[in-house]
């Protein structure tokens, strides 16, 4: 792209927390690295209502609106009004701005609303809200026209809507998969890892992360795990307290204290310290729902490249991956039979070294810097 001016880009976001969100941090930081004429400002709702400008944890300047609609209105009900106050409260500023990012589809108002820029959307998840419908249907390819570019998280579910006709343009559809960056881990070890550090002393630890209910076969995970004989675990991310009153009816107290270590919600940096304690990672996405059953998430590449071998379900992304370059085991299921996992953690633990290599000799087709090519085509064609 030859330069002629800065370019600055206006980054619609919702989000549990700027720093908590890893691949809106990865795009940022990896574009502007690649065009230091190009600069960002997020623009966020966060779970803590505020009015507030600051800088996040990057180098990236981020605005916060408060918006009374959250205040009168409880959290998850009238979603479309205070959408309408989040961008009636920084339309004006948007003017300011070459062209609009908006990340993910809670965002679609955006796409919807906006004129006269160049808007690019990303979708993190597929857009169910506009599958089911046929006038929602309508609704998303009159958003897709608008738009300048869309970019997928996988290509499976770029092929699903393409497959369901949710495609008009192809050239203006792009697939950014959520690879880790290399040795990417913050160095700094707080109170929490090290009580984990302790707990664990000598045991073999498996790493659990995103445990977001039954969809995520939180309890069959946990269950599997503990079925094996001195074989511990680390959940990383939040758990509800009626969740954890659930752990607790179906598994002893006891149990879960002694086996299970509840590490909570950790910034991205941290979590490579306690996969590296571990010896496997399960992920498993029920299939409940599209989302769910085309998903390839970020903590799949992430155990990889930190050299941990994965036990997946038998969702079509993670199951060609790990069959294909057998980086650990694919059990035939998608988290609803306890006793497949188990025995898939067994041939795990039984073939550790061979798994091991065969991630060593592959990780680096799973780095984030791996698609640079992709990031360039996708500036060159926002702004062209």
């Amino acid at each position: 792209m030859e330069l002629r001016r800065q370019y600055k880009i206006a980054l619609i976001l919702y989000t549990q927390g700027l720093d908590y969100d890893d691949r809106i941090r990865k795009e940022i930081l990896s574009i502007q690295n690649i065009y230091d004429y190009v600069s960002f400002k997020i623009f966020a709702v966060e779970p803590s209502n505020r009015n507030e400008d600051g800088v996040t944890s990057y180098g990236i300047p981020y605005h916060i609106p408060y918006l009374k609609s959250r205040e009168k209105y409880q959290s998850a009900s009238h979603t479309l009004l205070k959408a309408l106050e989040f961008y009636r409260s920084i339309r004006k500023e948007l003017k300011n701005f070459d062209a609009i990012w908006c990340a993910d589809v809670e965002t679609f108002l955006f796409v919807l609303l906006s004129n006269r820029k160049p808007i690019l959307w990303d979708h993190h998840e597929l857009p169910e809200i506009f599958i089911k419908k046929r006038y929602m249907r309508v609704l998303y390819k009159f958003m897709e026209r608008k738009c300048k570019i869309i970019i997928h998280a996988n290509q499976p579910r770029l092929d699903y809507m393409n497959q369901i006709g949710l495609v008009s343009d192809i050239n203006k559809h792009f697939v950014l998969r959520n690879y880790p960056e290399f040795n990417e881990i913050d160095m700094e070890y707080d109170d929490t890892y090290h009580r984990f550090e302790h707990w664990l002393g000598e045991s073999r630890c498996v790493y659990l992360q995103g445990l977001m209910g039954p969809k995520r076969a939180d309890v069959e995970s946990i269950g599997a795990v503990l079925s094996v004989p001195n074989l511990k675990a680390v959940v990383v991310g939040r758990i509800s307290n009626e969740r954890m009153s659930f752990f607790e009816t179906v598994f002893s107290k006891e149990q879960l204290k002694e086996r299970i270590f509840f590490a909570g919600l950790q910034k991205q940096l941290k979590t490579p310290q306690y996969i590296r304690k571990c010896v496997t990672s399960l992920i498993f996405y029920k299939n409940t729902n599209i989302n769910n059953w085309l998903c390839e998430p970020n903590r799949l590449f992430q155990n990889l490249n930190n050299g941990n071998p994965v036990v997946v379900g038998n969702n079509p992304p993670m199951k060609e991956l790990v069959d294909k370059y057998a980086i650990g085991v694919c059990a035939d299921t998608d988290g609803g039979d306890q006793e497949v996992i188990v025995e898939s953690i067994n041939e795990v633990l039984s073939r550790l070294d061979e798994i091991k290599k065969n991630i060593q000799v592959n990780k680096e087709r799973w780095l984030w810097w791996s698609q640079k090519d992709i990031l360039y085509k996708i500036i060159e064609k926002l702004f062209t």
